[in-house]
């Protein structure tokens, strides 16, 4: 075996864990992808909210040049064994078929809007779900991109479990920090914890962007359709920075 195959193997086991943590497990080391493939393990009750280390998060990170708006009526969803957050005031209003959309226009919509659709475009949601999440919600030069990366994952994993459920996500959602905001665009930092392959939870940060159709807010894909290029292993300087995600912030 050469190592151009060797090379090409490793990229298409990439791919795969691209998709395994709300699409922010792609990992720059081989210990941080490691983390995002776990997809049967037991999931957090949908009633909990996340958060194994909240508590000592800083609550003072904030927009640059402006207080970052806090989700004051946050409740708990389980989406393919993620707790998500959801608002009445901010959305998602819709969630039939799967999908979830009608998100309010401002900071906190745009957090809600970017964590939803990154969960709903991995490969254990299904392509019942999947498929009308890439489509419709997802935006950009690189969508087409991520539409093949997540497609591709999708076979590649049911090809591995010879046609069986691909399990659950075992991803766990710490905490936030609204990078930037605007009326048509906004960027998040979503900070996420997965069990590494020694079993130590592992945190990671990845930056998400989300940009305003003109009727709700829908991702914007990054380059090449991968989030290869804005995911890091967070740090413990990085954690306190985050707002954790709990009812009133």
């Amino acid at each position: 075996m050469t190592y151009d195959v060797i090379d090409r193997a490793r990229r298409r086991a990439a791919r795969r864990r691209l998709t395994t943590i709300c699409l922010t497990a792609v990992a720059l080391s081989a210990a941080v992808a490691a983390a995002v493939v776990a997809t049967t393990a037991p999931s957090r009750p949908a009633d909990s909210p996340p958060g194994r280390a909240m508590s000592t998060f800083a609550v003072t990170g904030a927009t640059p040049g402006g207080e970052t708006q806090r989700p004051t009526d946050l409740e708990w969803v389980d989406v393919a064994g993620v707790s998500v957050p959801v608002s009445s005031r901010s959305g998602p209003r819709i969630t039939d078929g799967g999908q979830a959309r009608g998100f309010a226009h401002d900071q906190v919509g745009a957090l809600l809007a970017a964590v939803h659709i990154v969960v709903r475009i991995n490969p254990q949601v299904g392509p019942d779900v999947f498929e009308p999440t890439l489509r419709d919600q997802v935006v950009g030069p690189h969508a087409a991109a991520m539409r093949v990366q997540v497609a591709q994952a999708y076979d590649e994993l049911r090809a591995q479990l010879s046609g069986q459920p691909l399990g659950r996500l075992t991803a766990i959602l710490e905490g936030y920090r609204i990078v930037s905001y605007h009326d048509d665009e906004a960027a998040v930092r979503l900070l996420t914890e997965a069990p590494a392959a020694n079993g130590v939870p592992l945190l990671v940060v990845a930056e998400v962007r989300v940009r305003w159709t003109g009727s709700d807010w829908a991702l914007l894909a990054p380059a090449g359709g991968t989030f290869e290029q804005t995911v890091m292993a967070a740090s413990d300087a990085d954690t306190a920075t985050f707002l954790p995600f709990t009812v009133g912030g």
